[in-house]
């Protein structure tokens, strides 16, 4: 049988459905349809994921769980003495839920569809791209988890061309909400997708155990967790608040016994009681739908309907909330922990276009790995090798497609998933433009616009008129003596100041300062210098395209408290990979220790390449 899948790989839960010549269903994995997001390391090296690992997993050491988010966090997971990077767990379950499409099937599928948050951004995007290839998996599309539930509701109720739905999507560890229009049959992307990272149904469950350890007196919080007989009482408490949340969805209350080490213990539970232990996070998602709703430039009576997706939309007071916010329709499939996978088994079994539409960009989460790419291989393999960093670079907006005008050529990318996919620019390469293209003078200059991150946050803090920080990690200060931004990374982790086009699907064509002798060119006050080897500074183009330079020694040979002009030539990224035909993010400065500078004055020169004073390409390698 000839047919496409979509896969969702949730916090949670894993979902795969399949669309072919009989239509699209749920490939029932599962008596649930959907399993577990989890990973056993059994005793005899096997690596377990699913119901098997779940059924399996007696020693807490030895199980992971929520690994997806932990996705581009360079420090490996350890079960059972064995090291794994998150994407490697990924794609062990990748692979056994593609075992069971397939024996359900008969045969595999002839593509496959993935999902990713929308807020991804494309750091966090690239290493979900190794998902799928540890997976073995060569011929794979992505789209984003808003874009196929509203692909699943559109089959169900066809949308007029122009019509505009607001896509509320909470899973089990994030919440994303997207403005999509339907335009010539294909979803288009409004605004900024926002979403928090780290809100979702484990968060519900976490602020019930929470309740619950305080009306038992924290006899939760005081069990010992290195004690196996405690360890294991808390695996079994935290199922049992789980199933407390799903029940609370249909019943008034529950009652549970509490299986605690020293006796069980019993408690009672109301849904108003569980209402008042989330309404803040669920506030935050409809202030989050309003921002998302003010990007596209929409208002709230623009929208049609409102769509709830993912698990976690299930609890009652979700559409409560959503709908005494907005005063609007809202649509809910029967299970929308479904809604996912059947909208991407449906894009599945389409051809590809011919030109897509820009990809939308998610906002990245996570410290970077060891740079470079790991090697493919069974998820056993450690954490990536080392070789060069992957870049961060958050996410400020999926907008409509618009060509903005600038003194140098620009153009949209395509959204396709590999290296070259934009369009090329329509002026000639060899034309020099007129003076320097300036980035940064006492602000961020249009179309730019300034941000730090950390990991915190990698959706990234805007730098505003007052600054902008992370606490502890990074802290950005306008300089009005310099004209400039102080930037003070003032802790040992990773963080990063960036200035990017503030619409994703717009991008630059450097090409003429290329060709040209350009050169990236910034004055600089250090004030202290990194006080260990992981900086480096970047230039970005259309994801997966980007350049980064180590800069530890740039950055420490600069004069302490005195301004001093830094030239790096632009063929120096062109050499590491940059595609000057479509560059959105021109100066990112990354750093995971300590370090306080001084930036001004940051912008694209032609000829400053061959001055004297420019940085040589072999002393940044």
């Amino acid at each position: 049988m000839r047919y496409g899948v979509g896969i969702d790989l949730g916090t949670s839960f894993a979902s795969a459905a399949i669309s072919g010549p009989d239509g699209t269903r749920m490939v029932p994995m599962s008596p649930a349809m959907v399993v577990p997001s989890v990973a056993y390391r059994a005793p005899d090296g096997e690596l377990l994921t699913g119901d098997a690992a779940l059924n399996a997993a007696s020693d807490p050491a030895r199980t992971a769980r929520n690994f997806k988010r932990r996705l581009g966090d360079p420090t490996p997971l350890v079960l059972g003495g064995s090291t794994y990077s998150p994407a490697a767990l990924m794609a062990a379950q990748l692979r056994d839920v593609l075992a069971a499409v397939t024996r359900g099937a008969g045969s595999p599928p002839e593509s496959v569809v993935l999902t990713y948050p929308a807020i991804w951004g494309p750091y966090r995007r690239e290493h979900f791209t190794e998902v799928p290839r540890l997976a073995g998996v060569d011929d794979f599309r992505l789209i984003t988890e808003p874009e196929a539930a509203a692909t699943h509701y559109s089959s169900e109720r066809r949308l007029g061309d122009g019509e505009v739905v607001a896509v509320y999507d909470l899973g089990g560890g994030t919440f994303d909400t997207t403005i999509l229009r339907m335009r010539a049959g294909r979803m288009e992307i409004l605004g900024t997708p926002e979403g928090i990272e780290h809100l979702g149904g484990i968060d519900f469950d976490e602020a019930l155990l929470a309740h619950i350890d305080q009306r038992l007196d924290r006899a939760i919080s005081d069990l010992d967790v290195t004690d196996p007989e405690a360890a294991a009482a808390l695996a079994a408490i935290q199922a049992i608040c789980v199933r407390a949340k799903e029940e609370l969805s249909i019943e008034p209350d529950v009652r549970l016994t509490i299986p605690l080490p020293s006796g069980p213990r019993e408690v009672t539970i109301t849904r108003l009681e569980f209402n008042e232990m989330i309404k803040p996070s669920v506030r935050l998602t409809t202030d989050a739908l309003h921002r998302t709703t003010a990007s596209a430039g929409l208002r709230v009576d623009d929208l049609s309907a409102v769509l709830l997706a993912g698990g976690s939309s299930r609890v009652p007071l979700v559409a409560q909330q959503v709908a005494q916010e907005f005063n609007k329709p809202v649509r809910v499939t029967l299970h929308p922990k479904f809604t996912v996978a059947l909208g991407a088994a449906l894009i599945s079994a389409q051809p590809r276009p011919a030109t897509p539409p820009p990809n939308p960009r998610p906002a990245p989460v996570g410290p970077p790995p060891p740079a470079g790419r790991p090697p493919a291989g069974p998820p056993q393999s450690a954490a990536p090798r080392p070789s060069r960093r992957k870049w961060l670079v958050p996410a400020i907006a999926a907008g409509a497609a618009l060509i903005i005008g600038i003194a140098v050529t620009t153009f949209l990318t395509t959204g396709d998933d590999t290296p070259g996919a934009a369009e090329k620019p329509v002026a000639a390469k060899s034309s020099p433009p007129n003076g320097p293209l300036k980035i940064y003078d006492g602000k961020a200059v249009n179309p730019f616009v300034g941000f730090v991150a950390s990991d915190v946050n990698w959706g990234g803090t805007k730098l505003s008129a007052s600054g902008a920080e992370q606490p502890p990690m990074i802290k950005a200060t306008p300089d009005p003596g310099s004209n400039g931004v102080r930037v003070a990374w003032t802790a040992d982790s990773p963080g990063q100041f960036y200035l990017q086009t503030s619409n994703q699907n717009d991008s630059i064509d450097l090409s003429p300062y290329v060709d040209n002798g350009g050169a990236l060119v910034f004055d600089a006050v250090l004030h202290a210098p990194p006080t260990g080897d992981t900086t480096q500074i970047a230039v970005h183009c259309h994801h997966p395209c980007k350049a980064e330079l180590p800069a530890t020694g740039l950055f420490t040979k600069l004069p302490v408290e005195q301004q001093a002009t830094v030239k790096i030539p632009l063929s120096c990224f062109v050499s590491e990979g940059l595609d000057p035909r479509a560059v959105n993010t021109p100066f990112v400065v990354y750093s995971q220790r300590r370090m306080d500078v001084t930036f001004s004055n940051v912008r694209l020169e032609t000829g400053a390449a061959d001055d004297a004073d420019a940085t040589p390409c072999t002393e940044l390698r």
